[in-house]
């Protein structure tokens, strides 16, 4: 039998009574459990699933430097993308509570499954994209400085002289759709559908950073967590980036060779940083040349 709690027999109550909108919706309900989440890449915010008799939520404490920015961020995509967010239910100072979503992310999926999830998520990703025609805009200033952002912090894998430009015409004239701007493996959950979590803004939107930065989690996870299977991680990116029509997957390319930029600066499980190196370069340098996947294949390649 489950024993019912008062809210105020939480070991969080003292944090919960910080947020008095939050907390007066909550105490007027049986709290069957408050039980604290760990966050795989975001240690610093709090989370905090708390089930309830009607539904289980989740009170999340943004601690970052501008945590309305996330607030806004997925109040927004919740309203332009009603299907892939959460239920939202109030917003309170750098806090808000929301749905907790049941499901799996990538790392929880059974190894037989990955491909066709991966596949299903483009697909309903791919779908949500081609809803609407949207305004074009000029991200190229963006992405200039979100490139030499993160070839700086990966300074010390390169030579001087490599990797120091990259072509972004592409970027000229971008729909401005909205985006979730940190889709990795962690942050969207597998159920019934697909839910997206966990978003940040940016200076500009593209979803084709979404593609290619989930794209690259997945891929690189899979090859570095679960034993090299270099034939399997190459099924999920073909599965995935299937669903993508060419203009936004040349898009996509330089955003998954910046992922790996960015993986160079955090611990792998089995694999040396070489390897991340020549993905990075492979995607950044191939001047638009290439199969997606063939570029990644040769990245792997010894």
């Amino acid at each position: 039998m489950v024993i019912k709690k008062k809210l105020t027999d939480s070991n969080y109550n003292s944090v919960l009574l910080s947020y008095p909108k939050i907390y007066d919706l909550l105490s007027g309900k049986n709290v069957n459990r408050v039980e604290k989440l760990n966050s795989r890449w975001r240690a610093s915010n709090l989370l905090l699933r708390i089930d309830c008799d009607d539904l289980s939520y989740v009170f999340k404490q943004v601690n970052v430097n501008n945590p309305k920015s996330e607030m806004e961020k997925i109040a927004l995509l919740k309203k332009e993308s009603p299907l892939l967010f959460p239920e939202l239910f109030i917003f309170e100072n750098n806090a808000y509570l929301m749905e907790y979503v049941v499901g799996q992310s990538f790392f929880d999926l059974d190894s037989k499954e990955r491909v066709s999830k991966v596949s299903f998520a483009g697909k309903v990703l791919s779908q949500t994209h081609r809803l609407n025609d949207f305004p074009l805009v000029d991200i190229r200033e963006d992405i200039g400085e979100s490139f030499k952002k993160y070839r700086t912090k990966a300074e010390k894998f390169f030579l001087k002289k490599e990797l120091q430009s990259f072509n972004f015409e592409m970027f000229c004239a971008v729909p401005s759709q909205l985006s979730h701007n940190d889709l990795n493996a962690a942050n969207l959950i597998y159920g019934n559908n697909i839910k997206l979590i966990d978003p940040k803004e940016e200076t500009f939107n593209d979803v084709a950073k979404d593609v290619g930065r989930y794209c690259a989690s997945c891929f690189f996870n899979n090859y570095d967590y679960f034993g090299n299977e270099k034939k399997k991680s190459l099924e999920l990116a073909e599965a995935f980036l299937s669903n993508f029509d060419n203009n936004l997957l040349n898009r996509a390319r330089y955003f998954m060779g910046e992922s790996f930029l960015s993986f160079l600066n955090f611990d792998t499980h089995s694999d040396s940083k070489g390897v991340l190196k020549k993905l990075a370069m492979n995607l950044l340098l191939s001047k638009g040349k290439g199969d997606l996947v063939n570029l990644l294949e040769e990245g792997l390649n010894e």
